[in-house]
This record gives structure tokens, C-alpha cells and sequence, in this order.
């Protein structure tokens, strides 16, 4: 971390048992405004757990997690995600089937557009005001994930892949600092891969977001990320550069078979 910045997130010590296992052990990890930062590991190396005790899903049993300076340990994932600032995808992709793609992202900004559940569904010039920007919020994010010739169609209609950029696009409704991706290339083509890699890095670049990316495609996490970090049976392997991490010997043995 460089002296005297804010990291976008500074994490430490952050360990979770569960019974005998400890599934995250003792693990610090930092993200610096603007950076692009790998999670690999072998399967069940605590990645995911890590992320939820990071974003309020489960509690840690110690260690801090610090969001632009704010100590957010032990929020709940509603009020971490209620913030806007650091949202999370889960490798299950959750769309509303039966709405379109501009109407997923618009029901994906009310949350933080409207000030109170029953703002959102009032009327008004005001509430109209609200609505028409939040749509043309979403036609550039439609735009800028490619979903254009499908904005109108229902979600439940489109490929996994599709349905996994609606998902993507609906994390940047609220313009937020900090995304954390958990495998959000699995089960794509590779065209849709590729889509997905520059919406991530436009994203970075033009509108300043932060991520952190659970991927276990590493020509992937080299492509996209400046640094990487390894976990293995919970615990920090090694972190560099992505060249400096496949070339680690430890991570060959523990995730790439080498």
C-alpha cells in the first residue's frame, strides 16, 4: 500500500472456522483506488468464504475489513450492498426472467435512487424524474455491455452469458467503487469472455471502479488484473505480479499441477 493512501479495501487477519476447518486463516489484503486485483486458488482454498466474510454474508471469527477508511466488519450483506459503494456477484447468476434487460437494470437502481420503499413507488414529476434517469443510466450500461439487440427481450430468454452481463451491468447501476466478481467467466463462450473483459476494464478506466475477481481462468487474470494473490487451505501462498505468481513454485504445486 502506498504511504499515506486509502486503500478502496484494507483487510487484516480476517479468519473463519467452521467446526475443525479453517476455511480463511489469518489473510490481509489490500486494493488500491483504481486497481484490478486476482483471488485464485485450488478449489476450496477459502476463496469464496473469504468474500463472504469480506461483504457481510458470514461473520468473521476475527479481523477487520475496512471499506475507504470506514470500518465495515461485521455489517450485514444488506447494508454493505444498501450502500452502493462495494457490491458482489455469487457464482449463481439471479436475473428477473420475465422483465426485460432495461427493466432488470432499472429495478437494480431503484434501490439506491429512491430514498424509501415507498418513494419507489410513487408519483409525481419527482418519482419521474428518478425513473427517467435511471432508464438512461441503463440504456448506456445496455450499450456498453453489448446487450443492444436484446434490451427488449426477457431475461429468462437470453443465454447464461447474457444473463451473466445483466448481472454485471446492474452492479454498475449505482456507480460504485468496489465490485467483487466471484467466477464470473464460468460457463461463458469465449466471444461472451471477451465482451466481458473490456466491460470490466471500461468500467476500471472510465467510471474509476475498483475490483477484485475470484477467476480460475488464468489467461484471464493475467490479461485483466495488475496483481494476484493465491490462497491455498485458507492461508496466502504468494502475491505478485500474474507473471510472478505462475511462476511461483508453490502455486504450481497447489493450483496449477506443476
Amino acid at each position: 500500500m502506498t504511504s499515506g493512501k486509502v486503500s478502496v479495501l484494507d483487510i487484516k487477519g480476517l479468519t473463519k472456522t467452521y467446526g475443525a476447518v479453517t476455511a480463511v486463516d489469518n489473510v490481509d489484503l489490500h486494493i488500491d483506488h483504481g486497481e484490478i486485483l486476482g483471488l485464485i486458488g485450488p478449489n476450496g482454498s477459502g476463496k469464496s468464504t473469504f468474500f463472504d466474510c469480506s461483504t457481510g454474508l458470514a461473520t468473521p471469527d476475527s479481523g477487520s475489513v475496512s471499506l475507504e477508511g470506514s470500518d465495515i466488519t461485521n455489517w450485514s450483506l444488506n447494508r454493505i450492498a444498501r450502500e452502493g459503494r462495494m457490491l458482489r456477484s455469487f457464482q449463481k447468476t439471479v436475473v428477473f426472467k420475465k422483465l426485460d434487460v432495461e427493466e432488470n437494470l432499472v429495478i437494480a437502481g431503484q434501490m439506491f435512487t429512491f430514498p424509501s420503499v415507498l418513494s419507489t413507488f410513487s408519483v409525481g414529476k419527482r418519482s419521474r424524474m428518478r425513473i427517467e434517469g435511471l432508464r438512461k443510466h441503463a440504456r448506456e450500461l445496455i450499450e456498453l455491455t453489448g446487450l443492444g439487440p436484446v434490451a427488449h427481450m426477457a431475461a429468462g430468454n437470453l443465454s447464461g452469458g447474457q444473463q451473466k452481463l445483466i448481472q454485471f451491468a446492474s452492479m454498475l447501476m449505482p456507480d460504485p467503487r468496489l465490485i467483487m466478481l466471484d467466477e464470473p467467466m464460468a460457463g461463458i463462450n469465449p466471444k461472451l469472455v471477451e465482451r466481458v473483459i473490456d466491460t470490466i476494464r471500461y468500467a476500471n478506466r472510465e467510471m474509476g471502479v475498483s475490483f477484485l475477481i475470484i477467476e480460475h481462468n488464468i489467461d484471464v487474470v493475467t490479461s485483466l488484473c495488475s496483481r494476484a494473490i493465491v490462497l491455498d487451505q485458507g492461508r496466502k501462498l504468494c502475491e505478485g505480479t500474474p507473471a510472478e505468481v505462475i511462476a511461483n513454485k508453490q502455486v504450481r504445486e497447489a493450483y496449477l499441477g506443476g
